[in-house]
């Protein structure tokens, strides 16, 4: 059997082509061909980390045309308020982008608004224009180049590795007139409700039972036996030993104190304002406590993140504060997207032994709450809004679709004020079973258990 994988940016890259998934499908009989978009740097990682994939191709370049890129961001629009009734959640519309530059951006954006209002009047209207957003990219300057592509891999079935990106939709166009089957992934345990699902697939393989429902809800026209529930690879790097050092040996590499506690701050990208604001008042309260008892912060920063905006606070509290950046690389330094950024197989290593040494992670809403609890790790969610006027309401961060999972659950701890912060580490380090107790629990109902088998059983699904 013959998969092409589409891998349109460097953040694909990191669930899939680092992980087992590669092998399961070897040990099935696949051959696998990767169809990218991503540098030569991110290819030298890669097949660092697989010596199993022989064929990378380049995917012709596109551009999405005028006509067909107000489409796409119109049903984007219309699809959001729609799953926003459909979900009772109204914050589902904060997915929607409303800071643009110049004025081209903002008019385009501003007509996908008015157009997409009007499409979510009705769900047979926005079928409509999906019909007709497949049939402008089928008149798009690429098709020619991937058809003669497809001549030469001849695949059994198409993969998407990023269910959101544009440049994936001409090539399942491709293969659907092609009558080769197609399958995606869905990339995050957030991404259902964003509406970023742009083309149609012949199967979906999901995380969890629950994004199986939200498929279900927010896209009819999809089949429920097309929905395939395997998890992800995005955990199984903690039961890989390869991963793993020790304590000592892990601390003394980066300058940290083995006889200390250890907290993990990790930081959210620049649309979250006020991560410096967080990491101060965290430092604050921590350098309150007798040194002798004082934890150290491990600060692991988000890897698109290259601003300078936490840097007096790290040299502020220089004793305890210790910095971990993940190794995510650059090969155009003029661009901190994570279109440009990729992941080196070494980060999984700095990841894995993070987690592993720390003892609790602090942060606001990040995912690091689910690799902290495969390891049985407490987390703490930040709850208040750290400045006065806050233009970013912590209020409406958590009412995202993605925590209604957590369904009173006692998934995480909260600090809902900045003078909770010390009181509420203590008591995580301390008696870290009883913060946070339902981890486990709620880890189980977002990802497919056990977690060291997704892999295989992705394999076992596209097979």
């Amino acid at each position: 059997m013959k998969i092409l994988l589409i891998v349109p940016d460097g953040v694909a890259v990191r669930n899939y082509l680092y992980s087992n998934f590669i092998t399961a499908l070897n040990n099935k009989g696949a051959e696998v061909t990767v169809y990218h978009q991503i540098s030569e740097g991110a290819i030298n990682e890669v097949k660092t980390a697989q010596k199993n994939i022989k064929s990378f191709h380049l995917i012709p370049r596109f551009i999405e045309k005028p006509k067909a890129r107000l489409l796409r961001e119109s049903l984007a629009y219309a699809r959001l308020l729609r799953n926003k009734k459909q979900l009772k959640n109204n914050s589902i519309l904060s997915f929607w982008n409303k800071n643009h530059k110049g004025i081209k951006q903002k008019i385009l954006y501003r007509l996908a608004e008015l157009l997409g209002y009007m499409f979510s009047k009705s769900y047979s209207v926005i079928r409509k224009m999906d019909a007709s957003y497949e049939k402008a990219i089928s008149n798009s300057d690429v098709i020619k180049s991937i058809e003669k592509d497809f001549n030469h891999f001849k695949p059994d079935l198409v993969l998407n590795l990023h269910q959101r990106s544009p440049v994936s939709a001409p090539i399942i166009n491709v293969a659907k007139a092609q009558r080769i089957k197609t399958a995606t992934v869905i990339f995050s345990w957030d991404n259902v409700p964003k509406a970023r699902l742009i083309s149609r697939y012949d199967t979906y393989l999901v995380w969890s039972n629950l994004m199986k429902n939200e498929l279900d809800i927010l896209y009819p026209e999809i089949k429920s036996k097309q929905i395939k529930v395997v998890g992800t690879p995005q955990f199984e790097f903690y039961f890989n030993d390869k991963f793993h050092q020790s304590k000592s040996t892990f601390f003394y590499e980066y300058g940290l104190n083995e006889n200390k506690k250890t907290v993990c701050f990790s930081s959210n990208d620049a649309s979250s304002p006020y991560e410096a604001n967080y990491f101060e008042d965290i430092c604050n309260a921590i350098s309150e406590i007798n040194e002798i008892d004082r934890p150290q912060v491990l600060f692991r920063r988000c890897p698109v993140d290259k601003s300078d905006r936490f840097d007096p606070i790290i040299e502020k509290y220089k004793s305890f504060v210790i910095t971990i950046d993940p190794d995510w690389r650059l090969d155009n330094s003029s661009d901190t997207s994570f279109k440009s950024i990729y992941p080196a197989y070494n980060d999984f290593w700095l990841l894995v032994n993070t987690v592993k040494h720390s003892d609790v992670v602090i942060n606001l809403g990040s995912t690091m709450a689910h690799d902290f609890a495969v390891l049985n790790k407490p987390c703490l969610y930040l709850n208040y809004d750290p400045v006065s006027n806050s233009k970013f309401l912590v209020k409406t961060a958590y009412e995202f679709q993605h925590f209604r999972s957590m369904n009173n659950l006692d998934a995480v701890g909260w600090i809902n004020s900045k003078e909770q912060i010390k009181e509420q580490l203590l008591e995580a380090i301390e008696t870290p079973n009883t913060m946070g107790k339902d981890r486990k629990k709620w880890m189980e109902k977002i990802v497919l258990h056990p977690l060291e088998e997704n892999s295989k059983k992705i394999a076992e699904a596209i097979i």
